[in-house]
C-alpha cells in the first residue's frame, strides 16, 4: 500500500501541474478523468495492509481533498485567467512553459492561497515580518515547544481512553459530562500533529532559501477567536480547505441561480462547505474503517452548519434588542457556549476513532511523564 500512495501522490501532482500549466483550452477539462480514475483506483480498490487507522484516514481524506482540488482548479476556474499571485503583472497564458509549471506548482502547494491575490486575508494569521534566522530559530523552538506538548497530551488521551473504555461517555451525570470533555483532546490533537510538520517546513524552507518568512503565517489561528462556532471555524480552525470548499459552494450557488450577497446565499454556501468537509472525512473513514458507517464524520461536520445558523439567528436577535457590541463578557459567554457545543458534539466524530486506536502507537504513555516516574521511583533521573 506504501508504494500505491507514493506512486499516485507523484503522478496526481505531476498530472494537476500539467493541468494547470497547459494554456487555456475547451480542452483543458479532459485533464481531470485521470485524476478521477486514478484516485477511484486508491481509494477504493488500493487496499489496507495493516496501516494504522489514522494513516488510512489520511489517505482517504487527502484523496477527496485532492479531487476537490482538481475540480476547482479544472473544471470550476480557468486558472490563468482568473487566479494570480500579488504584483504579479505577468501574463501567464503568454508565458513560456517553465514559467506556467513553476506558477502551477506554486498553485498547487499554496493551499491557503498565501501570496495569491484570492488569499483570505483577515481569516489566516499575520504573515511573520522577522528575519530570515530570527525566523527560523523562532520555528525551531516552537517546533521543540510542539513536539513536547504532542507527548504530554498523551496523558489526556490516556485518561480519554480509559473513559471510553469504561463506557461512561454516555451517562447523563456530572461525571458524563466531565468524561465526555476529554474528547475536545481530539481538536487539541490535530492543531497539534499538523502544526509539528508546518513548523519545521516552515524553518527549513526559509534556512534555504527557498521561501521568505512572510510566506509562512501560523497554520492555526488564535483560540481567543473562539467566541462563536462560526469564528472556531473560519479562523482558529486550519483554513487549508477554505479555497476548495468554497469553490464549490459558490458553484451550486450559481447554478441554482441564487442572488449573490443574500442570507439565502450564504446558507447555501455555508451547508455545502460543511457538507464536502463532511464528505472529505467520510473517505478517511472508509479507508480506515473498510465501511461508509462506522464512523461519524457525516454527523459532526453537517451539525456545525446547523449550529452556525442557530448561533447567527441568537446573534442577531441579541443585536435587534440592543446587544450590538462585542465586549469581555459577551467572550466569555461565548467561550462557554463553544465548549459547550463541541463538548456534546465532538463525541460523534471522535468516538469511533478513540476505538480504532486502542492498542496502537496512539494507546501509549507520555515519554516525558515516564520519564518522571521512574526517575522518582529509582531515585535518580535514568531511564535505566
Amino acid at each position: 500500500m506504501a508504494a500505491a500512495i507514493l506512486y499516485a501522490a507523484f503522478y496526481n501532482h505531476i498530472l494537476l501541474s500539467i493541468a494547470l500549466a497547459v494554456r487555456p483550452s475547451p480542452y483543458r477539462k479532459l485533464w481531470f478523468l485521470p485524476i478521477l480514475c486514478l484516485n477511484i483506483w486508491l481509494l477504493f480498490y488500493v487496499p489496507n495492509t495493516g496501516e494504522p487507522p489514522l494513516s488510512s484516514n489520511g489517505l482517504g481524506a487527502a484523496i477527496f481533498g485532492f479531487l476537490l482540488a482538481a475540480s476547482d482548479f479544472i473544471l470550476l476556474t480557468d486558472v490563468q485567467k482568473e487566479l494570480r499571485l500579488q504584483n504579479d503583472k505577468r501574463d501567464i497564458p503568454a508565458s513560456p512553459l517553465s514559467t506556467r509549471i513553476v506558477w502551477a506548482f506554486s498553485l498547487i502547494t499554496s493551499q491557503r492561497g498565501v501570496g495569491w491575490a484570492h488569499e483570505p486575508t483577515g481569516r489566516i494569521p499575520a504573515r511573520p515580518k522577522t528575519s530570515r534566522w530570527t525566523f527560523v530559530v523562532s520555528r525551531l523552538f516552537w517546533g521543540a515547544y510542539y513536539c513536547m506538548l504532542s507527548d504530554l497530551l498523551r496523558i489526556l488521551v490516556q485518561w480519554h481512553f480509559a473513559v471510553v473504555r469504561r463506557g461512561t461517555a454516555d451517562v447523563g451525570a456530572l461525571g458524563s459530562l466531565l468524561d465526555r470533555m476529554t474528547f475536545l483532546t481530539t481538536l487539541a490533537e490535530v492543531q497539534v500533529g499538523m502544526t509539528i510538520p508546518h513548523v519545521f517546513m516552515s524553518a527549513v524552507s526559509v534556512a534555504l532559501g527557498l521561501t521568505e518568512p512572510r510566506e509562512w503565517p501560523a497554520i492555526f489561528g488564535s483560540w481567543s477567536e473562539a467566541y462563536t462556532i462560526g469564528r472556531f471555524w473560519g479562523r482558529t480552525w486550519h483554513q487549508t480547505l477554505r479555497r476548495v470548499l468554497t469553490a464549490h459552494a459558490k458553484f451550486v450557488v450559481k447554478v441554482l441561480h441564487i442572488k449573490n450577497g443574500t442570507s439565502l446565499s450564504w446558507h447555501v454556501q455555508l451547508f455545502v462547505v460543511f457538507t464536502l468537509s463532511a464528505l472529505l472525512h467520510l473517505a478517511g473513514e472508509y479507508k480506515a474503517f473498510n465501511n461508509w458507517t462506522s464512523g461519524g464524520a457525516m454527523s459532526f461536520f453537517v451539525i456545525q452548519a446547523v449550529g452556525i445558523t442557530a448561533e447567527d439567528m441568537i446573534i442577531a436577535l441579541a443585536s435587534k434588542i440592543g446587544f450590538r457590541k462585542t465586549t469581555q463578557l459577551s467572550k466569555l459567554i461565548g467561550y462557554v457556549w463553544v465548549c459547550g457545543w463541541f463538548t456534546w458534539t465532538i463525541v460523534w466524530w471522535a468516538g469511533p476513532w478513540t476505538k480504532a486506536r486502542f492498542g496502537t502507537l496512539d494507546d501509549k504513555q507520555s515519554v516525558i511523564l515516564e520519564f518522571f516516574q521512574r526517575a522518582l521511583g529509582n531515585g535518580t533521573f535514568s531511564l535505566l
